[in-house]
C-alpha cells in the first residue's frame, strides 16, 4: 500500500502537516481521520536515528503511513514536497509520484508588504523544469492571522493575483473577496500601473508593452551599486511577473530594465545563478547584458540532507516535543525563523539588536522548555567541524536570557549547550555538547544531561557518555 512521504527543509510542525494532509484530502478525494493529538515521532532503533519521522494520530484512507524526511534544495526550493508511493522517494528519480509542492509562510499582509508574496515567487517558476505537472500551493499558516476585514495592500493583491493566474492554489487566506486571476495581459499591466509608486530614488517595478517586447523594470542588485543579483523580493517579483506574462500568452521578448547588474557579474556566474536559471526557463533578457549561453539546470531539484547542523537540533527538538516539552524559539539552519513564545502563549518577534540598540541579539538555534522540571535549554546547533565555534557562541546568550527568557519564564533553570551533527564519534566530543548525532544515525547524549532529556530518550537505546 502507498505511504505519504513529506519531504521538507523545514522543522515539521503538526499543525502544518494537518493543513497539508487536509489539502491533499480535498484535492485527491481521500478521507482524513484524527485519532488524537497529532504528534511527530522520530524513528530511533537501538540508539540509531533512521532519518525518518512518522506522523501519529493522523490517518488517510488511501495511504498506510505519513512519513517525513529532511531534504535540501539545490537552489530555489519549495518548503514541502508530498509524494504518494510505497517507498521513500529517490533523489533524481523522475518516476517518483510527486503530487503536491507547497510553499508555507507565516507572514501576514499586516507584517510585510513584500516577503509573503514576492520573495517566494521565484520558487514556483524554478520547480517547473523538474516537475512540470505537479500541483502548486501557497500555504499561509495559522501562527499569525491576517485581519481579513482589512483590505490588503496593492502589493499583496497584485502578487496573489499572479499566483492565482499561474495556477497556484492559495490556502489559509480568503481569496474570494479581494483576489482573482488576471484575465489577460492588459489587465495585468493596468493593475500594476495603478499601484502607488515607491519613494523617490527607488527603482519602481513597471511593465511596458511594445510591439516586439515587454519591458519590466526592477533593481536586482543589492546594494544598488554592487552590480550583483541579490535583491530577493525583486528576484521573486520579476520572476512572478514574467511567468505571468508568459502564462497570459506573450511569446516575444521579456526584457528586465534598470536592474543594476553588471556584465562582469554575469560573466563570473557562467549562468549558474537562481535568477539566470529562471531567465533561461522563461526566455527573459537583462537590458544591456550579453546573456550567458543556455546553461543546464542543476541535476537534482532536491537531495536528502546529510551536511547540515539542523539534522541534530531538529531531531532533539522533535524528540523532546514528542515527550511534552515545547519550543520557546527556533531558528534552525535554513529554516524559517520562529517567534519567541512566552509562558502565557504570546508570540513576539525578536529584534536583531539587544536593548542597547547597538549589540546584536545572539539567538540559539532552538530554545526548549520543560514545564515539569521548569528547565530551559538554549541549544546552538553545529557540525562537528565547527564545534568550537558553537562552544564560543553560547557565551553570547546573556541578552536573550535577561531581556526575554527570565521576564517571560521567571525563576527558571537554564542550560546553554551545543548539539552536533556529523562524523563518527563514539563519545561526546566536548563537555558543552549535550546531544550528538553521527553520520550513521548513532545518538550520544552527555552524561550530565538534565532529567527532561533523559526522559525524552528513555527506551530508545541511545548512548550516554
Amino acid at each position: 500500500m502507498d505511504n505519504l512521504w513529506l519531504l521538507t527543509e523545514e522543522r515539521p510542525k503538526p499543525s502544518v502537516v494537518l493543513q497539508i494532509v487536509n489539502m491533499y484530502s480535498a484535492d485527491f478525494s481521500d478521507s482524513v481521520s484524527m485519532l488524537g493529538e497529532i504528534k511527530i515521532k522520530p524513528i530511533i532503533e537501538n540508539g540509531f536515528f533512521q532519518f525518518i519521522y512518522v506522523v501519529e494520530n493522523l490517518r488517510v484512507g488511501k495511504a498506510q503511513n505519513i512519513f517525513i524526511k529532511t531534504v535540501s534544495g539545490n537552489s530555489s526550493f519549495l518548503d514541502f514536497l508530498l509524494f504518494k508511493q510505497p517507498n521513500a522517494p529517490v533523489e533524481g528519480n523522475s518516476a517518483d509520484n510527486l503530487i503536491m509542492a507547497i510553499e508555507e509562510t507565516k507572514t501576514s499582509d499586516d507584517e510585510s508588504r513584500n516577503t509573503g508574496v514576492y520573495q517566494r515567487g521565484s520558487k514556483f517558476v524554478y520547480i517547473t523544469p523538474y516537475y512540470n505537472n505537479v500541483r502548486l500551493y501557497m500555504l499561509y499558516n495559522e501562527e499569525l492571522e491576517a485581519r481579513e476585514e482589512k483590505k490588503p495592500s496593492d502589493t499583496s493583491v497584485f502578487g496573489t493575483n499572479i499566483l492565482l493566474t499561474l495556477g497556484v492554489t492559495v490556502v489559509g487566506k480568503d481569496t474570494s473577496r479581494w483576489f482573482k486571476p488576471f484575465r489577460n495581459l492588459d489587465e495585468l499591466i493596468q493593475f500594476k500601473a495603478a499601484m502607488r509608486m515607491p519613494p523617490a530614488g527607488n527603482v519602481p517595478i513597471t511593465i511596458k508593452k511594445f510591439d516586439n517586447r515587454i519591458e519590466v523594470s526592477g533593481r536586482l542588485a543589492k546594494p544598488a551599486t554592487a552590480g550583483n543579483i541579490g535583491h530577493d523580493p525583486n528576484i521573486g517579483a520579476l520572476s512572478m511577473i514574467s511567468a505571468c506574462i508568459r502564462k497570459l500568452g506573450w511569446t516575444k521578448d521579456i526584457v528586465v530594465t534598470m536592474h543594476g547588474v553588471t556584465q562582469q557579474y554575469v560573466n563570473r556566474t557562467h549562468g549558474k545563478n537562481k535568477f539566470l536559471y529562471i531567465c533561461n526557463i522563461l526566455g527573459m533578457k537583462l537590458d544591456g547584458i550579453n546573456m550567458p549561453p543556455q546553461v543546464a539546470m542543476p541535476e537534482l531539484y532536491w537531495h536528502y540532507e546529510q551536511r547540515s547542523e539542523k539534522m541534530a537540533d531538529i531531531l532533539l527538538h522533535l524528540q523532546t516535543m514528542y515527550h511534552g516539552m515545547y519550543c520557546v524559539y527556533e531558528n534552525h539552519a535554513g529554516c524559517e525563523r520562529g517567534y519567541f513564545r512566552t509562558k502565557r502563549g504570546q508570540l513576539i518577534t525578536l529584534p536583531k539588536k539587544d536593548s542597547s540598540g547597538i549589540n546584536n541579539l545572539y539567538l540559539p538555534d532552538v530554545v526548549l522548555y520543560d514545564e515539569q522540571t521548569n528547565f530551559i535549554l538554549l541549544v546552538e546547533g553545529k557540525m562537528l567541524s565547527t564545534l568550537q565555534l558553537g562552544v564560543e557562541e553560547i557565551e553570547n546568550y546573556d541578552s536573550i536570557e535577561q531581556e526575554y527568557i527570565y521576564p517571560a519564564y521567571g525563576n527558571v533553570q537554564i542550560m546553554r549547550c551545543v548539539s552536533i551533527f556529523g562524523g563518527n564519534c563514539t563519545r561526546i566530543p566536548h563537555k558543552k555538547v549535550l546531544f550528538y548525532l553521527a553520520d550513521n544515525g548513532r545518538i550520544i547524549i552527555n552524561s550530565n544531561a538534565p532529567q527532561c532529556i533523559r526522559t525524552a530518550f528513555a527506551g530508545t537505546g541511545v548512548t550516554y557518555s
